[in-house]
């Protein structure tokens, strides 16, 4: 008789070498020093010129800048929800009444209608 080949020895070297080689990948990605990311200066052709070691401040135009002035002077008017706050919180008190149908309707304009669903009967089978 012949014996039927096992694949014993070839699965467990595939599973002592994929072991193996996930335990360095994670010693290798974890000892691996990051570079820091670069910004590069570029001309208006797109060609590549130098390094950009430049202030790190975005440089805004002109309507930018006026749009950060008016956010800024909003968040100084700040002090005045306080007082609506207090309103609402008044307000809250009441229940609201939400109605299930719109107005001027008492019943739904379209009506789905009905699938006619017959009982099931059960038929005698003989053997």
């Amino acid at each position: 008789m012949k014996k039927k080949p096992t694949y014993k020895v070839p699965v467990s070297i595939c599973a002592i070498v994929l072991f193996v080689g996930a335990i360095v990948l994670a010693i290798l990605m974890e000892t691996r020093q990051m570079a820091p990311p670069r910004k590069y200066e570029v001309d208006m052709s797109g060609e590549v010129i130098g390094i950009d070691n430049g202030p790190k401040i975005p440089v805004l135009t002109k309507e930018e800048v006026k749009d950060e002035e008016v956010k800024e002077e909003k968040k100084k008017d700040s002090p005045k929800p306080e007082a609506t706050e207090t309103e609402e919180s008044q307000e809250s008190e009441e229940p609201v009444i939400v109605p299930t149908n719109p107005d001027g309707q008492s019943e739904p304009a379209i009506k789905a209608p009905v699938p006619d669903i017959k009982k099931p009967t059960i038929d005698q089978i003989d053997n």
